[in-house]
């Protein structure tokens, strides 16, 4: 998990520490003030869902491969299902030095599940504030805190979905992606878009004019999303949201819809503030992207749903086509792939759909026994063992756009010596994916990302499809939008409009 956890002398100091804490909670007269605050785990988390302490929220996954934010750099700290007591109090510790700045308390000792808190000179809930409430967590962690002895648990930990909307508001229930049901307004008038794919499947699902607030994920290597996107350009703009969503600046654009990362403690905050929601995922198969887009199809209406189907058409047409020229290849036909994300060393294991993409487009994928799906780290030694033939780069920026940095980090590839052995390398097929108006590893692009590895690694097979063309009828299918021969082109090439 990448946690900084601390260690602090045991034996007499906690004798010690037990007799002072002990002093200072008689003196408190039972009542908190002056007495230090312990937080006592047990168990092992058996289920996802969110931990509570402190008037803080952590995330509980249910494995890495959940997590929304995989390697991001502002990841918050956050456990997974499995992870017992001892993993827990030490992540708490984290959160409060590193995500909270203390918020108040300062973390006087860990030992196992037992943490010791005292208060801070000034500010926060340790500075005489209200005592916080007591502490949640999902099934199979027990979890206590008081002041002194004074211990107690609280109740569910508030994941899952609430009521939502006023008295008297008009709902229906939707199946989430991972088969939980919730409610969502009957005709959602003010939907945010900030989960990275939403805002072009809310295009596609024609609700763009009902759009209040987006990401900032959604333009920032993408110029082209403000070319082809009526109303992107002008719109609200949630900054950092791989890392964290700011849910009381969200809440300001008072939206009644959500399409959001599958973060329980976010999802706890918009169940309390009673507002909707629709969970994003990561896609573990080709035929997971056509579900995920008819779930958040289902956040919308019958018509949106309609919209849904045109496009699992023509998903299941070119796919067809693709998996038709290739499934008789024998293996010693298949040329070694490679796909990497964000740098040469980030990629994607037998948890993503990337691997099935590359196996219809005619490869082996190289990756598919890692475990975890997208954003997932290797090393210089393996990739040098797997010696691809081909290297993709994606989701690491559109040539010439602010965040663009794929060119660079082929750049470095073709530049270490450490790879100089690589086939990819030696033949000078390390191959820059195109974007357009989002990743083509992500979202509804990613059946136009089959064509194009098919293409490039069997020009042979595929002389006769026409990429610029595909591109066209996909902007124009899928988007209503009427790229020129010439548009297409740039965006294959990676070129800003």
């Amino acid at each position: 998990m990448g946690m900084r956890i601390k260690t602090w002398a045991g034996g007499g100091c906690r004798v010690l520490l037990a007799g002072a804490l002990l002093l200072a909670f008689l003196l408190s007269g039972c009542g908190g003030k002056g007495a230090d605050y312990r937080i006592e785990v047990e168990g092992a988390l058996s289920e996802p869902g969110v931990i509570t302490y402190l008037g803080h929220t952590m995330n509980v996954y249910k494995d890495q491969a959940s997590n929304p934010c995989g390697d991001c750099a502002l990841q918050p700290v956050s456990v997974f299902v499995g992870d017992g007591a001892a993993a827990v109090a030490a992540a708490i510790g984290d959160a409060l030095e590193n995500d909270f700045g203390g918020a108040g308390w300062a973390l006087a000792a860990i030992d196992g599940g037992s943490l010791t808190l005292k208060r801070a000179d000034s500010g926060g809930i340790g500075a005489g504030a209200a005592a916080p409430g007591a502490p949640t967590a999902p099934a199979g962690l027990t979890i206590k805190g008081g002041f002194g002895g004074n211990l107690k648990t609280g109740g569910a930990d508030g994941s899952g979905s609430g009521g939502i909307g006023g008295t008297g508001a008009q709902i229906r229930n939707i199946k989430q992606f991972d088969g939980t049901l919730s409610e969502v307004p009957l005709v959602p008038e003010r939907i945010a878009a900030v989960y990275g794919p939403s805002y072009e499947a809310l295009v596609l699902l024609g609700a763009e004019d009902r759009i209040v607030a987006r990401a900032d994920v959604q333009t920032e290597n993408f110029p082209w999303a403000e070319e082809v996107f009526a109303n992107i350009g002008g719109l609200p703009v949630l900054e950092d949201v791989h890392a964290a969503v700011n849910i009381e600046q969200l809440l300001t654009y008072k939206p009644d819809l959500v399409y959001t990362f599958p973060r329980p403690n976010e999802t706890a905050v918009l169940d309390k503030a009673r507002v909707a929601w629709v969970e994003g995922a990561t896609t573990k198969s080709l035929a997971d992207v056509k579900e995920l887009l008819r779930v958040f199809a289902s956040g919308i209406g019958a018509e949106a749903q309609g919209r849904a189907d045109v496009y699992a058409a023509w998903f299941d047409e070119r796919l067809a086509l693709v998996a038709g020229r290739t499934a008789g290849l024998p293996e010693s036909g298949r040329p070694k792939v490679y796909y990497a994300g964000t740098d040469i060393l980030t990629t994607y294991g037998r948890g993503s759909d990337i691997i099935e993409a590359i196996e219809t487009a005619g490869g082996t994928a190289v990756s598919k026994e890692l475990e975890g799906g997208n954003r997932i780290n290797t090393d210089a030694e393996k990739l040098a063992a797997w010696n691809p033939d081909w290297i993709f780069i994606d989701h690491c920026g559109m040539s010439g756009s602010e965040g663009g940095a794929a060119d660079e980090v082929a750049a470095r590839a073709y530049a270490n010596p450490k790879y100089a052995g690589i086939s990819a390398i030696r033949d000078k097929q390390v191959v820059l994916t195109p974007s357009g108006v989002f990743y083509w590893d992500m979202g509804l692009q990613k059946i136009l990302l089959v064509e194009y590895m098919a293409k490039t690694i069997h020009p042979e097979l595929f002389e006769d499809l026409d990429m610029a063309a595909e591109v066209q009828d996909f902007y124009q299918t899928i988007f209503g939008y009427p790229l020129t021969r010439g548009q297409a082109e740039q965006i294959l090439a990676r070129q800003a409009p």
